[in-house]
């Protein structure tokens, strides 16, 4: 019994120093945050999400709350789940007029781009924006069909890994009709302050550090579990007493 309780004690105490730092995620999206947290020397964990059904959490220490969200932040993560033509072309349903299927088309591959250019790790959010002519169903010798065209804007972390020529190249080879010189990049730089992600003030308990809120907490636990300690050290020492004071009495002379 009494190492249940102290096993409840440990476990309440590192419960209460951690924090929420994103809720709701998918399981690639709470990999990919714990990866970015643990790169940059922020210990953190992933649980189920109590409040979503297959869906998950990311905690770390409360001192680090405010440091984990403005790393995150700067990366562009949690990055966002974007569909594709699976969304959009459903299995069943009523068949769509031209027009629709035209507007279907345009936003469903727009988006496929978009979720192909934030696979690059150093992006951080894109948007792709598409004009996808409506073809005749006649075409006469003086018809004149105008060309596809496309206009995108990347943000990046510094020292981006992608250039606006290869977004061009991407996007022109994803869209049929469509030349990269139809395709107008703007290429941006993600502000980050790396002054505000510098090294967390820690307090000092014995050897170990925390973060300054936590100190009182964790000096409970310890103060708690040395106190456990010594109880268990005194009943210990009493039964052992208790033992020999036994074994003396019983092995003396019998009284006739």
């Amino acid at each position: 019994m009494r190492w249940k309780w102290l096993a409840a004690l440990m476990l309440w105490a590192v419960v209460g120093c951690s924090a929420e730092v994103y809720h709701g995620l998918s399981e690639r999206q709470a990999n990919e945050l714990v990866v970015a947290l643990e790169e940059s020397g922020i210990a953190a964990d992933k649980a189920p999400d109590p409040a979503g059904e297959a869906t998950w959490l990311v905690s770390v220490a409360r001192g680090e709350r405010v440091r984990a969200w403005q790393l995150l932040e700067s990366r562009g993560l949690p990055r966002p789940e974007t569909g594709g033509f699976d969304e959009f072309y459903p299995s069943g349903g009523l068949i769509p007029t031209s027009g629709e299927e035209r507007v279907i088309l345009q936003y469903a591959t727009a988006e496929e781009l978009r979720k192909t250019l934030l696979k690059i790790d150093s992006v951080v959010d894109a948007q792709v924006n598409l004009v996808l002519p409506e073809k005749p169903r006649i075409r006469l010798e003086h018809t004149k069909v105008e060309p596809p065209r496309a206009s995108v804007l990347v943000v990046s972390r510094p020292e981006p890994e992608v250039t606006p020529e290869e977004v061009r190249r991407l996007v022109a080879g994803g869209v049929e009709g469509l030349s990269a010189q139809r395709v107008e990049v703007v290429l941006k730089t993600a502000p980050v302050d790396r002054a505000k992600i510098g090294e967390p003030d820690l307090a000092t308990v014995g050897p170990v550090s925390v973060a300054p809120e936590s100190q009182g907490m964790l000096r409970a636990v310890i103060g708690g579990m040395g106190a456990i300690i010594v109880l268990l050290a005194a009943g210990t020492m009493y039964l052992l007493w208790r033992r020999g004071f036994q074994e003396r009495h019983s092995d003396g002379p019998e009284v006739t």
